[in-house]
């Protein structure tokens, strides 16, 4: 409900990725159609990606117990009155650790030393168990191979260089996403 507005806190797109920014395993297909990307896409939600990720996550549980799910934190009208609310008062959740320290809490609580993310899980994920499962893709071959999307030879020498002591989030953690891409394909081309 208080997220920060695309305005505010700006993505780059994928097709305004230059060629420095490219990763090594994108492959030459992907890569001849990478500035069309943004073309003809979906405009963006009127909520933002990690409420509409949560609301899919928690649906289906719901739905099997019967519950309809109600999110009146989701509802368009109330991100519209979130986006009004100060930039300060939403910029690193400062409503919500305001309350939370209103309600007695702790200064571990509202401002807590771990990272707020999946970072430490994604990086764990990628280095202890992903080298086997990309070793495997690589030895059995992949659709994403294939089809020219993702480039045998530099994912391999990317997920060479995957451990703990090199692992860099900004370069790394997109490697899940072709693990992911990866093991969809399989499943429903099989």
């Amino acid at each position: 409900m208080v997220a920060l507005t695309q305005e505010e806190e700006p993505h780059q797109g994928l097709g305004e990725i230059t060629d420095a920014q490219i990763l090594p395993w994108v492959g030459s297909r992907a890569r001849a159609v990478l500035e069309f990307a943004d073309d003809g896409i979906a405009p963006p939600a009127l909520i933002n990606s990690m409420t509409l990720l949560s609301l899919e996550t928690t649906a289906p549980a719901l739905l099997r117990e019967g519950l309809w799910p109600m999110h009146p934190f989701a509802d368009p009208d109330m991100v519209e009155l979130g986006e009004q609310l100060p930039f300060a008062w939403r910029e690193l959740k400062q409503v919500q650790r305001r309350r939370l320290r209103a309600l007695g809490m702790s200064g571990d609580v509202v401002h807590p030393v771990e990272r707020e993310s999946f970072a430490e899980v994604i990086e764990h994920a990628l280095t202890t168990h992903a080298p086997a499962l990309f070793a495997r893709m690589l030895a059995d071959g992949s659709p994403l191979f294939d089809e020219g999307l993702v480039d045998p030879d530099g994912l391999r020498a990317a997920v060479g260089r995957l451990t703990a002591a090199t692992y860099s989030e900004d370069r790394d953690a997109k490697l899940l996403e072709v693990l992911s891409l990866h093991m969809s394909a399989t499943a429903f081309l099989r």
